[in-house]
């Protein structure tokens, strides 16, 4: 949603006279990826914690006019890197202190009635991390991607990073099954044949440049890693994953820091065997904006295909970056439909607490990686909720309907 240049102008002005700055004291920057850039001038995800406001302007022309007209009184303006019209403008200053305490409310006033029902935090021995249900040979399972700094306590956020890993969960006694790699992460489950395929990004010697799959018939002897892309040359990293079928051929999302992109975009590919993957030309999911957790789906019935996706915004009161998530539809892969963007499939609670014992000063901004199992005439929801930097938790929720009546409703 655009602001309006009054308003945008109003916004800084306010930032000024709230803190008693002066214009030296104060930097305007005009961006595509903002989250990138408010993470390099040591704004986000920094121990500097300083206040920021960001606003999204009409047009790349109008935000770099806006931040222009700021220079002669002596405010610090920058223009980073833009992705087409998508553009934010965000005014900081390193002589304040962002205030602690939660965001306000989002969810109260929401023009949009969320179709899922009361939010939960999973009942698990789990630690904190993405999830992928599947189901194996008639019982329920989950993949959990585990964090190293949630085996110790005494580790920082995002410590020993190395020995991050994903294991195998049975959901009915919530029993540990299996460990089938160390030092991979971003990890997802498919199973097809009675065979469970497990997708994830090799960490090791490839610092995340290496994209892989392991299977298994009994999810715990496993096969050695096959390399599905390997963009060492590129200097591209990979995340999350997730796959589908259309019954002839199956299809595997696989998300990068695509250096032509903002951080981070999806890419698609197809194969015939889960094994050997070939990437379709120009099937792109957001070449100009922040996504991440994907989960892609098909439905025959509508003859599409399904994202749910990672989304950034910025909460409309406090003027903060946060996450929610949205869903997309297409027909190809190729062409792409949003819902309307007042239609988001979760937001954010901000009074939540994912770690109040560890992070009590910790709220939740971002919701993400929203995973599904159908279960009877019930789809049940995993989702996690925290900051997207390492401090979250595990949550489910559900919707009373078939799968594919929820992803339609949305677009209704």
């Amino acid at each position: 949603m655009v602001e309006t240049r009054d308003f945008i102008i109003s916004g800084i002005s306010d930032f000024k006279e709230k803190y008693k700055l002066a214009w030296q004291d104060i930097t305007i920057v005009t961006a595509g990826d903002i989250l990138t850039t408010l993470m390099e001038h040591k704004v986000l995800y920094s121990d500097n914690n300083w206040d920021y406001a960001v606003y999204v302007p009409c047009s790349v022309a109008e935000a770099e006019k806006i931040a222009d007209e700021f220079a002669p009184l002596g405010a610090n303006v920058c223009h980073a890197r833009k992705f087409k019209e998508r553009v934010f403008l965000a005014v900081y200053s390193p002589k304040t202190t962002a205030p602690a305490g939660p965001l306000p409310d989002l969810l109260a006033d929401a023009p949009w009635k969320s179709p899922f029902g009361e939010r939960k935090v999973l009942d698990s021995a789990a630690a904190p991390g993405e999830l992928s249900p599947f189901t194996f040979k008639g019982e329920n399972y989950r993949l959990e991607n585990v964090l190293a700094h949630y085996t110790n306590p005494k580790l920082k956020v995002l410590d020993r990073w190395h020995e991050n890993y994903f294991c195998i969960r049975r959901e009915a006694d919530d029993r540990l099954i299996s460990i089938p790699l160390i030092d991979h992460y971003f990890a997802s489950a498919y199973v097809w044949n009675d065979r469970c395929y497990c997708y994830s990004m090799n960490q090791g010697a490839s610092n995340g440049q290496k994209l892989e799959v392991i299977w298994s018939d009994d999810l715990i002897t496993w096969s050695a890693p096959h390399c599905i892309f390997d963009y060492t040359a590129k200097n591209e990293h990979f995340c999350n994953t997730s796959v589908t079928t259309d019954g002839k051929k199956f299809y595997l999302l696989f998300e990068s820091n695509d250096h032509d992109c903002p951080v981070y975009t999806f890419h698609f590919a197809e194969s015939e065997d889960l094994i050997h993957w070939t990437p379709i030309p120009g099937a792109v999911y957001a070449d100009d904006k922040y996504t991440g957790g994907g989960s892609l789906h098909y439905v025959a019935e509508d003859k599409l295909f399904y994202l749910s996706t990672l989304d950034l915004f910025i909460h409309p009161v406090a003027r903060k970056v946060c996450y929610r998530f949205i869903i997309s539809r297409s027909p190809d892969l190729i062409h792409w439909e949003d819902a309307p963007y007042d239609r988001p499939l979760l937001l954010p609670d901000c009074s939540h607490q994912p770690d109040p014992e560890r992070h009590p000063e910790v709220f939740e901004i971002s919701v993400s990686d929203m995973e599904y199992r159908v279960d009877g005439d019930k789809v049940i929801v995993y989702f996690i909720g925290g900051n997207q930097w390492g401090v979250c938790d595990n949550q489910i929720t559900e919707y009373h309907g078939k799968l594919a009546d929820l992803f339609r409703s949305f677009f209704k």
